[in-house]
């Protein structure tokens, strides 16, 4: 009996463990740089201030061109699964294009009344093909390490004296580590002030790095950059990261907590006291859900990344470290030839069903959305 019972609260405590494993790690990573440096604990503690100032002082603030980031993807690997191949990565900068563009096949799930304020946020982003150096480069550097496992406590992925490899210039480049990543998180990112960390970047685990490859279901299509890059951009979790927190954005509704899973829509109803009849935004890219069920950043959220950019990331705006193409991979585009029909849940079709909306995917990276007539 007391053996029944023993393994009953290895059981319970084990359950427990994993529902309050943190799927990201950001809030974590930042405090213990805080903790280890007083000049960026002093520059986080101004952000939310200045940044509200940037916004008042440009309200009509629109890029005069999209905005293109310069990506670099460290992948420090320790077993040949780890090693991620230049396919999986393409897809991830293909998901991070699409999921800020708002050109995502599964926009069309997000909720009526949240799709005049879902954002196409005008930032789009490149493998670099200029090194640090100036030398050509595909934008992806690869390093074989002893270290088994990657931790936000210690080894650190963006340092070299522990396995891990050290970033390129944190001022012109996101740096995006790409690891056996533990501690139960997905992913982590560096919060912009002005003060930047020396390790400023993304961390995801390989698992969950694109949409192909080893991409691991529920969070297999790339949605962990998004919301990690959203971070690297100055974003907060949607709940505020506390109990019916504040997000600094005021186009999302008020929220209690962080949601899991996909709950249907509307979910929390009146959330945190509030008149809110349409509950929880859990199809933002800032929450929980599963990669899936996440469809959408705001126009409020994409006004508070612009002035990141243009107070912490400066030059982003300005430089020549991208061809002008975001794909590695050599594609033959001389014919425009249909790759697969895919309907609103992704899932690969031949049928034409009359009046059912049809995603054509076509090799020269174009998606058109046809009704059989």
């Amino acid at each position: 009996m007391k053996y029944k019972i023993l393994v009953l609260i290895i059981l319970v405590a084990s359950a427990i463990s994993v529902n309050s494993q943190e799927r990201c790690g950001t809030s974590a990573i930042n405090q213990k740089r805080m903790e280890k440096s007083t000049e960026y604990k002093k520059a986080r503690d101004k952000v939310n201030n200045q940044t509200e100032k940037w916004i008042k002082e440009h309200p009509n603030y629109t890029p005069e061109t999209t905005i293109t980031i310069p990506v670099v993807v460290h992948v420090v690997w320790n077993t040949n699964d780890q090693n991620i191949s230049d396919t999986q990565i393409q897809s991830q900068i293909d998901v991070l294009n699409a999921d800020f563009n708002r050109t995502n096949i599964d926009a069309i799930n997000t909720p009526n009344i949240w799709q005049n304020i879902a954002a196409d946020c005008e930032i789009e982003f490149c493998l670099a093909n200029i090194d640090p150096n100036g030398n050509p480069t595909t934008g992806i550097t690869r390093t074989q390490t002893n270290t088994s496992q990657f931790q936000i406590s210690g080894p650190s992925v963006e340092d070299a004296s522990t396995g891990g490899k050290e970033p390129w210039n944190i001022n012109q480049y996101l740096n995006i580590w790409v690891c056996n990543l533990g501690g139960g998180v997905l992913g982590y990112a560096s919060q912009p002030s002005e003060f930047l960390s020396s390790n400023d970047g993304v961390v995801i685990n390989y698992t969950n790095f694109g949409n192909s490859g080893n991409s691991n279901t529920p969070y297999h299509k790339g949605r962990t950059a998004t919301h990690e890059v959203g971070h690297w951009l100055n974003l907060e979790h949607i709940w505020g990261n506390n109990n019916c927190g504040n997000d600094y954005i005021t186009d999302t509704p008020k929220q209690e907590k962080d949601n899991n899973g996909c709950p249907g829509f509307p979910h929390n109803i009146n959330s945190c006291n509030t008149p809110n009849i349409n509950g929880d935004m859990f199809m933002n890219y800032m929450d929980y859900t599963n990669d899936q069920c996440m469809n959408l950043f705001t126009e409020g959220q994409k006004t508070r990344m612009l002035a990141a950019i243009n107070e912490y990331r400066p030059n982003i705006l300005t430089h020549s470290l991208c061809s002008g193409t975001a794909n590695i991979l050599e594609t033959n585009t001389n014919k425009k030839e249909i790759l697969k029909i895919i309907d609103v849940l992704g899932r690969i079709t031949n049928k034409q069903n009359r009046g059912i909306p049809l995603f054509y995917i076509y090799n020269d990276g174009s998606v058109e959305k046809k009704l059989t007539p």
